[in-house]
């Protein structure tokens, strides 16, 4: 959705048109809603069963999935494709569906160029980690509604996989936001895909003053829970010494489901504070006041969180993969570690104890993150890449 708002709304400033057209799902975009950018906005209904699942999708309960992801949300899509395809437009710049990743309204757009930002492939399908830890969320209590949420998931999953490589296949071009994603879609769709990397406003994330003293704490940035690693993070902060051990401060969408990693902190002694709804603003001071930013997700695409720290001039511990290793610099914007305990904490200790360290890796990181990662280099990209599109 950040992308959508920001290249959407440099591709208006620099005169082009660009007409919105969405699901009336998830009406709610709070500040990246580019509906207040755009030259038209064209809102499809979705309600499946005849408006009977209104009141669950728009708390986002998809149950009965097998029902909702495919048959009608398919038809809605066809008829979204066919008045896109009327309004004989030069090109089609498609995102993720927030429901089914790539989104259905491809398949009916041949002939029409298309650009889909894929963000990731679904990675349910190819990630044991992820699709297990989807299916423990699954199988909470009550134990006969979990039971029953297992098995839909066994019939929605394989189909769901099968339905997003079909619709991904249409499009023309596959943008994608970083090398290792680019394998991924390969791996996936055995499509090649132009990387192009996202990005950030440097005029609003800018490091403090000179001689404002940051705080002893480290930032873990994200949701879902599972996926974010925060869990690692508090088990490395655990084999600190009491004496110098950072304080964690945890920066969320929406609160809830933090019950197992508040208990992990008081088990390791690791103080945990929790921030949820947070403005830019108040992001942005949490960013400069920090130690560090520690970036503990397994196999994230890319990571737009080590960006927006290093633009603010506080450097990154990063697991050593995916997506961290193109924006992490090891050694002089962060650190990049392994993947355990011990490794986390080792890079984090480093740094919680030298401060001129910390300011020396967060000038490089900020200087790193003008030279390649703004949203103005962002959209250079993809206007070409529009512009290429619709002449071909």
């Amino acid at each position: 959705m950040r992308v959508s708002y920001e290249v959407g709304r440099e591709l208006i400033a620099r005169g082009h048109s660009l007409d919105l057209y969405r699901l009336n799902m998830f009406p709610n975009k709070g500040s990246f809603d580019i509906a207040r950018e755009a030259t038209s906005v064209r809102v499809t209904p979705y309600r499946p069963l005849w408006g009977a699942l209104d009141a669950r999708l728009r708390d986002v309960h998809l149950a009965p999935r097998s029902y909702t992801l495919f048959g009608p949300l398919r038809r809605v899509h066809e008829k979204l494709a066919a008045e896109i395809r009327a309004g004989g437009y030069d090109v089609v710049l498609l995102h993720h569906d927030a429901l089914t990743q790539a989104p259905y309204a491809l398949r009916w757009l041949d002939g029409v160029p298309t650009v889909y930002y894929c963000q990731e492939p679904p990675r349910f399908a190819t990630e044991r980690a992820i699709r297990e830890a989807h299916r423990r969320h699954l199988a909470r209590p009550p134990w006969a509604v979990g039971q029953l949420r297992l098995l839909e998931d066994r019939l929605v999953l394989g189909r769901l996989a099968r339905a997003d490589y079909e619709s991904a296949r249409h499009a023309k071009v596959i943008l994608v936001n970083s090398a290792y994603s680019r394998e991924r879609v390969y791996a996936a769709y055995a499509r090649n895909a132009v990387v192009c990397y996202l990005g950030i406003h440097p005029e609003r994330f800018t490091p403090s003053e000179v001689g404002v003293e940051r705080r002893r704490e480290v930032l873990s940035v994200g949701v879902p829970i599972y996926a974010k690693g925060h869990e690692l993070v508090v088990e490395a902060l655990g084999r600190l010494p009491a004496e110098s051990r950072p304080k964690l401060r945890l920066i969320l969408p929406v609160p809830g489901g933090t019950e197992q990693l508040e208990q992990l902190a008081r088990t390791r002694n690791v103080e945990l504070v929790i921030d949820t709804g947070l403005d830019e603003t108040t992001v942005v001071e949490r960013f400069r006041m920090a130690l560090m930013t520690v970036c503990a997700a397994r196999l994230e695409p890319f990571g737009l969180t080590a960006v927006e720290s290093m633009g603010c001039g506080t450097p990154v511990v990063a697991i050593n993969e995916a997506g961290f290793r193109e924006s992490v610099v090891n050694g002089v914007t962060g650190l990049l570690v392994e993947p355990d305990a011990g490794s986390l904490a080792a890079g984090i200790g480093l740094l919680a104890l030298d401060v001129a360290l910390v300011a020396r890796m967060g000038a490089a990181g900020r200087k790193n993150v003008l030279e390649r990662w703004t949203w103005k280099r962002t959209t250079d990209q993809i206007e070409q890449i529009l512009v290429d599109a619709s002449r071909s």
